[in-house]
């Protein structure tokens, strides 16, 4: 039996109208995607919006997003600093975005695209609890997608239908949410475009993509599914968070479903607002708040949308009939609408904010004014540090800060030759990853934007961009390796492959692997039980040291290598050192020398004024690096495909020039 809990529209409501058994009052924000500072700026006044509108009618109210909650970027990555620790729990990128949902109350999610940027495993490190972080306090939804396809998020799975408070930091395709005393399903629906402009790796947004358009009418049967289960376990009142880059498919899926009740858009930051709704300056509505059409079965049903940033709350007072049916006669157009918010005045309309949200807030700004504005280099290029990448291919940033290490420790020890390090010590792009509200195309890889708060230019690259792709800030050691060892070190770097941290990124040599051959293998121990066949040539400046797979010359002949002491050490002094490789224990280190104990600013390549980071660290040798290289003259060369990657060649994707 449905609530007797009633909101009386206002203005010309139809007197023969049904009178609505319950009224849902619906707040959708999305699309924290655009400008930095338009949302925080705006991100304290809609805290206290909603929590104004949620105390009028506390038992009607149910509070949503549909998505691109979160950009890579200098907000994102300032939730990485230290800082943020007495706020996160544990500070790491993004997470202070999600802090700021869940201070708002958001009860569900649609995954918007940008929340794949940099893939799945960091969608789950922000969502998931993690020790003292409380992870999102809400579901995620998507309804045509496979979770357990992708195994970075394949254990966040859990069944449709379960109630939202009880799934924190999980995903699921539709949840429960209960408002006074009635069930609300929620579903969320992502574009089968996810494809084509973010990084969702093995997880496949179904129908897929035909000559880059979606497929309107296998979109809707495959929602529908979901539909029809909420209809048959007795749920009437469904909203769908549907994330589809374009306010004109939305309202096409609204004719193409039955017993969708309202559709929450995402993507397109298209504002909808009423003729009586007050907008920010220069903005005007696309159509008007709600969007009202009927479903496949001739039903009335909505679409609802608000542009990003925080500029607006969008508010629907969603009147229901005893059948769960909406009432458009009884729409309130004063109540429901796009509700501005302020950018100066966090209490303006007489709102008590959350001082949860202005704290985060405020740590975030102190951040970004402290580390964004503090350049070290110039780029024209995006610099290719996503996961997807580094962990798979020679990247353009891979190969920069490789180099880095090894001029720094060339600093200190002219004889060093060669550069190794693990693709997942690097934790981000440096750049940045534009897909445009509404696009379904490739997304567009710049280098990073303008700053205008902190007087950073278009293409120079910040301390904090820095501290956050090279987050773990390893030392540098340098020691001596055999040709034998070296052959190795690459087996085992290529000899699992698959997104793996393991993955080599190198300076001073290059290399080409078949991934068909057989792998190397070794025992608890560090032993090799397998030696591998995978390297296939192999060059250390014009010293050929693998030929046709074959070690050449003198097998225990040296190089000298700068690496990271992960890698050499792991953590501890036992044998092997971090992801898997087969160093020796430390004691054993031919000629060792840790940089972060010898370095001084004389032989570190500059003052101590040039750098932010510790002596004799990843961070320290990159700043510098980019200081005196790419200060003046911007670093300008474009990440390639691995089928034009010259420095480690994967013969699967291209032929053999290594020794050439």
């Amino acid at each position: 039996m449905a609530c007797t809990c009633v909101l009386t529209a206002i203005g010309a409501a139809d007197s023969a109208a049904p009178e609505a058994t319950f009224t849902l009052q619906l707040l959708h924000i999305s699309d924290a995607d655009g400008s930095d500072t338009t949302a925080l700026n705006s991100v304290a006044n809609m805290s206290g919006l909603i929590q104004k509108f949620r105390a009028q009618y506390p038992q009607q109210t149910l509070t949503v997003s549909s998505g691109d909650n979160y950009i890579p970027g200098p907000r994102f990555n300032a939730a990485n600093d230290q800082s943020l620790n007495a706020f996160l729990g544990r500070a790491e990128v993004g997470r202070a975005d999600i802090a700021f949902l869940n201070a708002m109350g958001v009860q569900a999610s649609a995954i918007g695209n940008h929340e794949l940027d940099l893939g799945t495993k960091q969608l789950a490190d922000m969502i998931k609890a993690d020790r003292t972080w409380s992870g999102a306090l809400f579901p995620y939804l998507s309804y045509n997608v496979d979770f357990a396809a992708d195994p970075d998020v394949a254990s966040l799975k859990v069944p449709n239908g379960g109630k939202a408070q009880e799934q924190p930091g999980k995903l699921s395709g539709w949840s429960v949410v209960e408002v006074g005393g009635q069930k609300i399903g929620v579903m969320g629906a992502g574009s089968p475009a996810f494809a084509n402009i973010t990084s969702p790796g093995k997880l496949q947004f179904k129908p897929a993509l035909t000559r880059s358009e979606v497929d309107v009418a296998g979109l809707a049967a495959v929602i529908q599914k979901g539909v029809d289960e909420m209809t048959a376990a007795g749920i009437h009142k469904i909203v769908l968070l549907a994330h589809m880059q374009s306010l004109s498919l939305e309202k096409a899926l609204a004719t193409h479903l039955k017993n969708v009740d309202i559709i929450v858009a995402g993507g397109s930051n298209t504002l909808l607002a009423d003729a009586n709704d007050v907008l920010r300056r220069s903005d005007k509505s696309a159509g008007d708040y709600p969007y009202q059409t009927k479903d496949a079965a001739g039903q009335p049903t909505v679409v609802v949308n608000v542009d990003a940033d925080y500029k607006y709350l969008g508010r629907f007072m969603a009147p229901f009939d005893d059948k769960g049916l909406l009432i458009p006669q009884r729409f309130d157009t004063q109540l429901s609408g796009a509700w501005v918010t302020s950018e100066t005045d966090d209490n303006a309309g007489g709102v008590t904010v959350s001082g949860w949200v202005t704290q985060v807030r405020d740590a975030i700004r102190a951040v970004l004014k402290s580390k964004d504005g503090n350049v070290f280099g110039k780029t024209t290029e995006f610099l290719e540090g996503r996961r997807a990448a580094v962990r798979n291919e020679e990247t353009n940033f891979g190969n920069l800060t490789a180099d880095a290490n090894l001029w720094y420790a060339r600093q200190l020890d002219p004889t060093v030759q060669i550069s190794l390090k693990n693709g997942g010590g690097i934790r981000s792009e440096i750049g940045e990853v534009l897909a445009m509200p509404g696009a379904t195309a490739a997304a567009v890889l710049t280098a990073p934007k303008a700053n205008a708060e902190v007087n950073r230019h278009a293409g120079e690259i910040s301390q904090l961009a820095i501290e956050t792709a090279l987050k773990f800030n390893n030392k540098l050691w340098a020691f001596d390796v055999t040709a034998a060892q070296l052959k190795s070190l690459l087996e085992h770097g290529v000899a699992v492959l698959g997104s793996q941290g393991r993955f080599p990124q190198v300076g001073g040599m290059c290399f080409s692997y078949d991934p068909n051959r057989t792998a190397q293998t070794m025992d608890a121990n560090f032993a090799v039980t397998t030696p591998g066949e995978r390297i296939r040539s192999l060059k250390v400046g014009s010293d050929v040291v693998v030929q046709n797979g074959v070690l050449v010359g003198n097998a225990q002949r040296t190089f000298r290598m700068v690496t990271l002491n992960f890698l050499a050490e792991g953590t501890s002094t036992a044998v092997g050192g971090g992801d898997g490789y087969p160093f020796p224990a430390t004691a054993d280190f031919v000629n060792l020398v840790k940089l972060d104990t010898t370095m001084t600013e004389a032989t570190g390549g500059g003052a101590a004024s040039s750098s932010t980071a510790t002596l004799g660290s990843e961070q320290d040798a990159f700043m510098k690096y980019m200081l005196s290289h790419f200060g003046h003259t911007a670093f300008d060369l474009k990440d390639t495909p691995a089928a034009k990657d010259l420095r480690i060649q994967n013969l699967s994707q291209r032929s053999d020039t290594v020794l050439n």
